[in-house]
């Protein structure tokens, strides 16, 4: 090995070491947090607070040997691409030393531990937030695209999960005072956060390890259709037509299933459109898997006339094509099918597919 190559891989490994003893502190920053929050420790919430400081120059130090390697040895491919993700994680993994500062704060303003009734809560997000921020963090040391990927994995169930907390915090307006209330939901929020920037880190590794800038996103939509009207079955043959990489596209209608209808299956063979995996589910059936889905798009009136409200995460679009009788299946076709290439335009960009 060459005298460059020698210096080249002792600053990458110094660089290597630094993140990693970075991100130990601050996991452990994010672990005393969630020690304040149950045993109210004053005394550990604001030195929590005080170690942020070394943190923060920590980070400093971080951005500045990466762009000093980069000035230095002049890398090209992976280690440009490990110094370009290792910038983006340090700035991560500072953010999330924010969190726990705030955490801790958020937590002093309570009048004791965290409330009885999300106290378990908040314990399984915490821990899991953390395991997950680990595990990130081992992928990233270790250079595990397929360990990252698995770790973003929890972040989605994690996500799943958050209605429901929400919808219960609110609901416990009436015996909860205000201050307290806001408090439970900045610490639930940040400990999500956690774990989105977890996510971020895991993007971090991909990109590192195979070039791969962010895995793209599938955006799940579910089309609402009246029974019998077919429409909803010929947007989602258009969508498997036009973006099978891009979008996952389902349909339900109230009340039953529906099979491709004889006169469907004619104009999609007409036009070269898929006839498979077309058949409506009930709605009822999939009524609690509602934020599985990013968006929720009504063919036939309002989609709250159908579901009522959506979950925090999911988005709600009106396409109503009005009666069915006597209509046009070219007509509805041009139409959905613009209207489709615009919204996966928005989504995904120009060279969706």
């Amino acid at each position: 090995m060459s005298h460059y190559e020698e210096r080249l891989e002792a600053d990458l490994l110094h660089i290597r070491d630094w993140v990693w003893s970075m991100g130990e502190d601050v996991e452990q920053a994010l672990r005393d947090a969630k020690k304040v929050l149950f045993i109210h420790d004053q005394r550990l919430a604001y030195a929590t607070v005080l170690r942020d400081h070394p943190i923060n120059r920590e980070s400093r130090e971080c951005d500045r040997l990466c762009h000093a390697f980069i000035a230095r040895h002049l890398p090209s491919a992976g280690h440009l691409r490990e110094m370009a993700s290792t910038i983006r994680v340090n700035v991560a993994l500072e953010r999330i030393g924010d969190y726990a500062v705030t955490i801790c704060r958020e937590a002093m303003q309570l009048d004791g531990p965290v409330p009885e009734q999300f106290a378990g809560d908040i314990d399984t997000l915490a821990d899991e937030a953390l395991d997950i921020l680990t595990r990130s963090r081992e992928a990233f040391r270790d250079n595990n695209a397929e360990q990252a990927i698995a770790a973003m994995q929890a972040v989605k169930r994690i996500r799943a999960r958050m209605d429901g907390i929400y919808e219960a915090l609110f609901a416990a307006d009436e015996r909860m005072d205000g201050r307290t209330m806001m408090a439970v939901f900045v610490i639930l929020n940040l400990f999500k956060r956690t774990a989105d920037q977890a996510k971020n880190i895991c993007d971090q590794t991909v990109y590192s390890v195979r070039g791969v800038r962010k895995l793209p996103k599938v955006h799940r939509v579910l089309f609402l259709d009246r029974p019998g009207a077919g429409l909803g079955q010929l947007a989602v043959a258009i969508g498997h037509k036009l973006y099978p990489e891009t979008g996952l596209f389902k349909c339900a209608t109230p009340g039953r299933s529906d099979l491709v209808s004889g006169h469907l299956k004619d104009f999609l063979d007409s036009t070269g459109l898929p006839a498979d995996d077309l058949e409506t589910e009930p709605l009822e059936a999939i009524r609690h898997d509602i934020a599985d889905f990013d968006l929720v798009i009504s063919l036939q009136g309002h989609f709250g006339d159908h579901i009522g409200r959506l979950p925090f995460h999911t988005s709600g679009l009106d396409w109503d094509l009005g009666e069915v009788e006597g209509a046009d299946l070219a007509a509805h076709y041009r139409y959905l099918r613009q209207m489709l290439t615009e919204l996966v335009t928005m989504l995904a960009g120009e060279h969706a597919s």
